[in-house]
C-alpha cells in the first residue's frame, strides 16, 4: 500500500512539473504565429522579426527601447538572428528604399535599405516586411499595451 502510494505522489509531481512545459509549448510565440500565419520557415521568422526589432532600435531613443525590450524581452534575443549587414552594393535596393521612403534619404534610407537587405537575404521580398509588421504589432500591443506598440509603430515609420 505504501508503495503504491508513493508511486502515486511521485506520479502527481511529475506531471505538476510537465503541466508549466506543456503549456509553454502550447502559447505560440511570435515566432511561431509568423510561421503559421505567413508559411515562412523558423530562420525567415527569426531574421524577419529580428531586422525589425533592430531597425526599430536603432531609430528610437533608448528610454523607449528600454520600454519594448522590458516588454517584449524577446526583441534582443530575435536581433542575434537578423542577418549581418553588408555594405550596399546594388542601386535597386537604394531605389527600392528610397521608393518605400517616399524619396526621404539620410538615417531612415540607411535603416530601410539595411531592412529591406535583410529580407532579401533571407529569401524574402519588401512586401513581406509589411506581412510581418502587422503580426509584430498584434504581438508587442498584446505583451506591453498600446503605449509600446505606439513607441514601435513610431520608430518604423517610414
Amino acid at each position: 500500500m505504501r508503495k503504491k502510494l508513493i508511486v502515486g505522489i511521485v506520479f502527481f509531481l511529475g506531471c505538476l512539473l510537465w503541466l508549466p512545459v506543456t503549456a509553454s509549448a502550447l502559447d505560440l510565440g511570435l515566432v511561431s504565429t509568423l510561421m503559421n500565419k505567413l508559411g515562412v520557415t523558423q530562420q525567415q521568422a527569426e531574421g524577419g522579426a529580428g531586422a525589425i526589432f533592430k531597425t526599430a532600435k536603432t531609430r528610437m531613443s533608448e528610454e523607449d527601447y528600454t520600454k519594448l525590450a522590458t516588454s517584449v524581452p524577446e526583441a534582443d534575443s530575435l536581433q542575434q538572428h537578423a542577418p549581418a549587414s553588408k555594405p550596399e552594393s546594388k542601386s535597386g535596393l537604394l531605389g527600392s528604399a528610397a521608393s518605400m521612403l517616399g524619396g526621404k534619404s539620410g538615417a531612415a534610407l540607411g535603416s530601410s535599405a539595411e531592412l529591406l537587405n535583410s529580407f532579401k537575404s533571407l529569401g524574402m521580398d519588401k512586401e513581406m516586411i509589411s506581412k510581418f509588421t502587422p503580426i509584430i504589432y498584434d504581438y508587442v500591443k498584446e505583451k506591453g499595451g498600446p503605449m509600446i506598440v505606439s513607441l514601435l509603430q513610431k520608430a518604423l515609420a517610414f
